[in-house]
């Protein structure tokens, strides 16, 4: 069972980065990558992973040369490098770390995409409906968890694993889920990056919506034409400060957290409000004021949309301190790489800091009156920054800002007068109770939905974003919360497996009819963060929005991380579980804020434990979902309940649950949120 986790307030870790890994379009390895970007070189070239003849555009970034293009095997290089250049060596020959208490957490929009577009050929090929049940079977085989398995499996790490899938911000989110496993204690050190390969579905997808220029990327000018999609790997090693220190690591820079925020707005087009939250809460997070950020790596995608919002919205949070701190998008020379971009951008922040040189705007030529900051035009500057904030914004209102400094050893700032990270060294830690619970499976999930949603736009959605509408809705009000109420203060964490459905009808489209013949509108439905993105937005649920890729279809990874949250944010109120051919949903939130509001409570989250088991492989979920678990506690006579969960992968978590205290006569309702 979990051990005891700390209740009030308690101090972190802090955390070190100690290892870089790239794979990237203008350069393989970290010297490499980094003396391009300061050259202002670019990667831009016409398309060579696939045919775009009769296409509106045929420029892109790829990595040339390099087989095979998948992305367990990107990641795999660039995990490699980061490892061997924090001077780790292999587990188990190495007495230096404990491969045991070292995981692995990548981000990505599409995963495997090269192996499931392959999957999807073969199916059109045989156009049998066996042949659809063998593609369902083996896109989950393939699924975006599996490339840190893969990795981990590869490399011996024991440690929490994870795939982020929170569409062109999951490298950001990646690296702010393994900063708090490091920082809280739960892993000694960590592999923390993002990974995309160049995709025809998603080239097509931003294509259609008119988003990729037809030359280059020139984020922030008048002239500016769109994005330029691309391709590669970042990855940090994440480390207990001390544990570094101790074996003498070098460091390039610290990792004071993060800030995360959801539109709740639109699903392609972002909002200055909900952008700024982000920024405001990494400040706030790390202990900031704006006058210590001294370097932002922006966003900078290219798109018009993008660059104003992104402008404005540092605007809003620096004030006038926004026009003096240099801002600048390496997507000009990399392309926008998806879920590995604000990875990249990530490394680049390390390196700005370790070197004291900032990177350019390529290809600048200003004109915008919106965009008006310095955006380091066309040249490298020397600055050498001590504070640096790397932007990172994706489809669906998901936004992830985090923050480095300059290594200070033997420091530890304290309130902001003494200098940067301010109240990010200890957090304050809330007991979790569970007040809504629902869990749907058969039936018509769109008609559900639709019933339950009257008044909100639902096109262009597919079974598991219905499943998601309908199940989040339904636990909220299972939990007595009114969405438009809780919005500011309430979330939604999902692990969502369903999407490849709408990947096949997309591939189908375009196979059939060439790229004009794909509807524009159902592009951000393939992509693997739909499921929470939609329902955020149908819902106003604006704290976060996460997505976890398919790892445990039981949710238990999306319900780990909103206890993590809500023990953290004693205000927050977090939906989470799992999301496929049916919806198992919790309703989580402080034992005090529903103890005030006099919520009926089904259960006490005591904790959990998690690890990754190096010899199991697509393992089928524990046979006790977690919603029949809470719902069953009261029942079974039992104080506590140990809950296993077992990923597909070989991840396991298992969590512990107690009966809530006082809360005998207040007894659950019967069907618990189903409808």
């Amino acid at each position: 069972m979990p051990g005891p986790l700390p209740q009030g307030t308690a101090a972190l870790r802090r955390v070190a980065v100690t290892g870089l890994g790239v794979l990237s379009p203008v350069g393989r390895g970290k010297e490499r990558f980094w003396e391009a970007l300061l050259a202002g070189r670019t990667a831009f070239s016409p398309v060579e992973s696939f045919d775009t003849a009769g296409w509106r555009t045929s420029i892109g970034a790829e990595i040339k040369d390099f087989e095979p293009r998948t992305a367990s095997a990107f990641a795999m290089e660039a995990c490699r490098e980061a490892l061997g250049d924090a001077g780790l060596g292999d587990a188990g020959r190495d007495a230096s770390w404990d491969a045991a208490r070292t995981g692995v957490a990548l981000g990505t929009t599409s995963g495997e995409a090269t192996i499931v577009d392959g999957l999807m050929r073969r199916r059109s090929q045989d156009g049998a409906s066996a042949a659809a049940a063998a593609f369902a079977a083996a896109c989950l085989e393939h699924g975006p968890a599996s490339v840190p398995a893969a990795v981990a499996r590869s490399l011996g790490l024991g440690g929490p694993n994870a795939m982020l899938t929170t569409a062109c911000a999951a490298g950001n989110f990646a690296l702010s889920w393994a900063y708090d496993k490091v920082a809280e204690g739960r892993a000694d050190a960590m592999l923390a990056g993002g990974v995309d390969v160049f995709w025809r579905l998603s080239y097509a997808g931003f294509s259609r919506l008119l988003a990729i220029a037809a030359r280059g990327c020139t984020p922030f000018s008048k002239g500016r034409g769109g994005l330029i999609p691309a391709e590669g790997c970042g990855v940090l090693v994440l480390e207990d400060w001390e544990r570094a220190a101790a074996r003498g690591a070098r460091v390039y820079a610290e990792m004071l957290g993060y800030g995360a925020s959801s539109d709740a707005f639109h699903v392609t087009m972002p909002s200055v409000e909900g952008v700024g939250r982000a920024i405001r809460a990494c400040l706030d997070a790390c202990g900031l004021r704006p006058e210590d950020v001294d370097y932002i790596s922006a966003h900078g995608t290219g798109t018009h949309a993008n660059d104003r919002t992104e402008t404005a919205a540092i605007k809003a949070v620096l004030g006038e301190r926004a026009r003096s701190v240099p801002v600048s998008s390496i997507k000009s020379m990399l392309g926008h790489a998806m879920g590995a971009a604000s990875a990249l951008e990530a490394v680049a922040s390390c390196l700005a800091i370790r070197t004291g040189d900032l990177p350019p705007t390529a290809g600048f030529t200003g004109g915008d009156p919106d965009c008006d900051l310095d955006y380091v035009p066309n040249v490298s500057r020397r600055a050498d920054p001590e504070v640096v904030l790397s932007n990172a914004f994706a489809f669906g209102g998901a936004n992830c800002v985090v923050a480095f400094a300059k290594p200070r050893p033997g420091e530890r700032p304290g309130p902001t007068a003494q200098g940067p990270a301010a109240g990010a060294r200890a957090r304050a830690f809330g007991r979790v109770v569970v007040t809504g619970l629902a869990e749907l499976r058969g039936g018509h999930p769109r008609e559900l939905a639709e019933r339950l949603l009257p008044d909100k736009d639902l096109s262009f959605i597919d079974e598991p974003v219905a499943w998601a509408l309908a199940a989040a809705k339904l636990s909220l009000d299972d939990a007595g919360l009114e969405a438009s109420k809780a919005g500011a203060a309430a979330g939604i964490i999902l692990d969502s497996t369903g999407e490849t459905e709408s990947q096949y009808l997309f591939f189908e489209e375009l196979d059939r009819g060439g790229p004009l013949a794909v509807e524009p509108r159902q592009f951000p439905t393939i992509l693997a963060n739909a499921a929470a993105a939609r329902a955020a937005i149908a819902l106003g649920l604006r704290l976060v929005v996460k997505s976890f890729g398919g790892g445990f279809p039981g949710g238990e990874d999306a319900v780990a991380d909103a206890f993590d949250l809500v023990r953290r944010d004693q205000g927050a109120v977090v939906v989470a579980g799992g999301v496929g051919r049916g919806a198992g949903l919790l309703v989580l939130e402080s034992l005090d804020a529903a103890l005030g509001r006099g919520a009926r409570i089904y259960a006490e989250i005591i904790g959990y434990d998690e690890r990754f088991a190096l010899g199991g492989r697509n393992r089928p979920p524990g046979a006790a979902g977690l919603v029949e678990a809470v719902r069953g506690l009261r029942d079974s006579g039992l104080e506590r309940a140990a809950v296993p969960g077992c990923g597909l992968f070989g991840g396991e978590i298992a969590f512990e649950l107690g009966r809530p205290p006082g809360e005998g006569a207040r007894a659950p309702a019967a069907q618990g949120g189903t409808p």
